[in-house]
């Protein structure tokens, strides 16, 4: 089974709750989207910055097998601005890349050294896309949590109801 077409569907997911979530945004003060709401990253926007930054991350390495230090605390952007451009870009490249691979690229793995387990494992690029997109969907329902406190419904997040879905 190739993991192109569910890698596509899921980056689709994606680009759809991302901007669901940055059209909620867009409606409040960076002062409250900078401000300490209790997240795992205090604030909505350092939560944002933390998902992108993971993205970015698990991307280069599953392209590349090349696995920089990592520090999750890392914010890419300066700014709620920042962030909406970073994020609407990187959703573009994260479909263009699951559109234009190969249908077997996703099988292909990579060498992985876990100092936890102690050893190495040969995992599929296709684990490292499920990753990225299962991290995101837990941060993301994080701030769509702190939202809801705030009053602000976010609506539906089911994958049948994706209006960017070619199903």
């Amino acid at each position: 089974m190739s993991y192109q077409p569910v890698a596509c569907e899921m980056a689709l997911y994606n680009k759809w709750q991302n901007e669901t979530l940055l059209g909620h945004c867009d409606s409040l003060p960076e002062a409250t989207l900078s401000e300490d709401k209790g997240l795992f990253f205090s604030s909505i926007l350092a939560t944002l910055d933390h998902i992108l930054h993971v993205d970015r991350t698990l991307i280069q390495y599953f392209s590349t097998g090349n696995l920089t230090p990592f520090d999750p605390n890392t914010r890419p952007t300066d700014g709620y601005g920042a962030y909406k451009d970073a994020r609407i870009a990187e959703d573009a490249d994260i479909l263009a890349l699951c559109q234009n691979a190969a249908p077997d690229w996703f099988e292909e793995t990579i060498t992985f050294h876990s100092e936890k387990l102690g050893r190495s494992r040969e995992i599929p690029r296709w684990f490292y896309a499920a990753q990225m997109f299962n991290h995101q969907t837990h941060h993301r329902s994080q701030v769509t949590s702190v939202l809801q406190t705030m009053g602000i419904a976010y609506g539906n997040t089911d994958m049948p109801h994706n209006p960017l879905s070619k199903m």
